[in-house]
């Protein structure tokens, strides 16, 4: 259980997600999975909407798996967004000049096709398209968010996929345009947490050995004024201690999500 007041976060979130998730947690009365926090500097890695929606619901704790950030066993990916497009390459040159953006682009075999930093749009017709070599990968997130958002206003469905699912899905031709988000180092998101500089949202992805779910905690504990951190963490502590774990492998789906790594299932 942390202070709520000491949690980092580093991306920015969408408020009616956030809106819906506190919704859900009122009228569920717990908070069913942790935050994933950098235990050294409690910058939050994974859960920025529910740190939200729990600070919307004026919690004074979060709870929270403390991670050795350093571990080189936690891995740093991204989140690209999928579309189904008809005439992806013209729409990819008209989204690219709407915006005023200076771009190169190019074919590539589809079999070879990899994961680039500098790379904006792929589409499922073999083409990429770059931004220059000098751009901020800050402003490069940001630019790649405004493009999706366009897409979006216009009607078109995004998903979100790392981005070695994404171009996996997009050699098998289930999508044919993918927006690339460039990977950003831990210290790079250690330093954007403690400078309050908050990325676009969906942007950084964390991959951990293994991940607890489904903790279940009550809401009425974390908003409790009257309760200290330390007995807030005893009544934690024995209320997971008693309950099962179900180990799951990596690629296990819970609650619509797919995880990639080990899953640490707390049992109801």
């Amino acid at each position: 259980m942390i202070d709520i007041n000491n949690l980092k976060p580093h991306e920015e979130v969408i408020d009616s997600l956030v809106e819906s998730i506190a919704d859900a947690i009122r009228v569920q009365g717990f908070v069913r999975d942790p935050l994933i926090v950098d235990k050294d500097e409690h910058v939050i890695l994974d859960g920025m909407h529910r740190y939200s929606s729990l600070k919307s619901l004026k919690c004074r704790f979060a709870p929270c798996c403390l991670v050795n950030y350093d571990n080189p066993l936690i891995k740093v990916g991204s989140w690209f967004r999928l579309f189904n497009i008809q005439e992806p390459e013209s729409l990819a040159e008209n989204l690219l000049n709407e915006h005023n953006l200076e771009y190169t682009k190019t074919r590539i075999d589809l079999e070879h096709l990899t994961y680039n930093s500098q790379s904006i749009i792929l589409t499922g017709r073999d083409t990429q398209y770059f931004l220059p070599q000098s751009s901020d990968l800050i402003e490069f997130a940001r630019t790649a968010v405004k493009l999706e958002k366009a897409l979006v206003k216009k009607g078109h469905h995004v998903d979100y996929l790392s981005e070695t699912v994404a171009i996996e899905t997009l050699r098998s031709g289930r999508v044919n345009f993918a927006i690339s988000l460039p990977i950003f180092s831990k210290k790079q998101i250690r330093e954007f947490g403690a400078q309050a500089l908050l990325l676009p949202h969906k942007v950084t992805r964390h991959v951990m050995p293994s991940r607890p779910l489904r903790i279940d905690v009550p809401l009425t504990m974390l908003a409790d004024p009257t309760i200290a951190q330390e007995e807030a963490n005893r009544r934690l502590g024995e209320g997971l201690s008693a309950r099962q774990v179900d180990r799951k492998p990596p690629g296990s789906i819970v609650d619509g999500r797919r995880y990639e790594e080990e899953l640490l299932v707390f049992a109801a």
